[in-house]
């Protein structure tokens, strides 16, 4: 094999999964950003979101060679009750505390993962990666305490935030378990969001379910979210995670509430105190680190999840 194309494989296989995942990291950064910006109630928003996005992942599905059979529903069906309760926690909880609070609690689904996938998934969690989630942790607990009594934070939105977390972590293993070697990931994924849709339409009926509350910036600002932290975010993760270890991409979740953090301040006034700006220099530094790691580890024989 020549030179250029043995480069292009290392490339393919490398980095190019790296900053499949970076780029999703951002997206999902920016999401509660667009989420506090729609005046609309949380049911309205979440059933919305979601129901847009299924025929858009299923056309998507359908013109990469997949399509949502009955095997694809029965697979989906556990992760989206994970995957949906997640979600619904995690908007709530944007109504009730900080941007920052919100996504750096949300960060620690890390811990689910790592400490469940070497058992559950197969995975390989070297001692470095350990000692850089530990480093990343640490500027994690500096921004969320570090915000102290100002910057919008609440005690029940923080709870909101760990419930949230919680499933979230759940998730990423039930998908992963769930999803075959074989499985086209955007079939996967218009399976998972019906589902979620099926199980919010109760919840979207007690809580008052109303279109009209949409206007028209925020009808900008949900369709930005299915094109952007849906399809293009959760895309490119699904197909990053081919190639990367769960862990690995959990990991790499912890840019997302430094993005989250300096986004509020610049959008919405949040304060950023001197605490805060340290930790969330020490979270990109352990992501830089995660990165370089995954760059020199093989991933794990297992297929990875079709959403992350």
């Amino acid at each position: 094999m020549s030179g250029p194309a043995v480069r292009a494989g290392s490339f393919l296989r490398n980095e190019l999964p790296l900053v499949a995942a970076l780029v999703s990291v951002v997206s999902w950064g920016a999401g509660p950003l667009v989420v506090r910006g729609i005046t609309a109630s949380t049911p309205t928003l979440m059933l919305t979101r979601l129901a847009l996005s299924v025929p858009v992942m299923a056309a998507i599905a359908l013109a990469t060679g997949g399509r949502v059979d009955r095997s694809v529903v029965r697979a989906t069906a556990l992760p989206a009750v994970f995957f949906f309760g997640s979600m619904a926690l995690s908007f709530e909880s944007i109504r009730h505390t900080s941007i920052a609070n919100q996504t750096l609690i949300g960060s620690l689904s890390t811990v689910v993962v790592m400490a469940v996938a070497p058992r559950m998934l197969g995975e390989r969690v070297v001692p470095l990666q350990v000692l850089l989630a530990a480093v990343g942790f640490t500027g994690t607990a500096a921004v969320v305490f570090g915000a102290g009594d100002g910057g919008g934070a609440s005690l029940l939105g923080d709870a909101f935030a760990l419930g949230g977390m919680a499933l979230w972590g759940a998730y990423v293993i039930s998908a992963k378990r769930a999803r075959t070697a074989g499985r086209n990931g955007w079939a996967f994924l218009a399976g998972n969001f019906g589902w979620s849709v099926v199980y919010g339409v109760p919840w979207a009926v007690l809580g008052g379910f109303d279109l009209g509350q949409l206007g028209a910036v925020d009808w900008v600002l949900v369709l930005t979210m299915v094109v952007a932290q849906g399809v293009a975010a959760h895309g490119l993760h699904a197909w990053s995670l081919r190639h990367l270890d769960a862990t690995v991409s959990s990991l790499l979740t912890l840019g997302c509430p430094v993005l989250s953090a300096i986004g509020a301040y610049a959008i919405y006034g949040e304060r950023l105190t001197a605490v805060q700006v340290a930790g969330a220099a020490v979270v990109l530094a352990s992501l830089a680190g995660v990165a370089v790691v995954a760059r020199r580890t093989r991933p794990s024989p297992l297929v990875a999840p079709a959403v992350p």
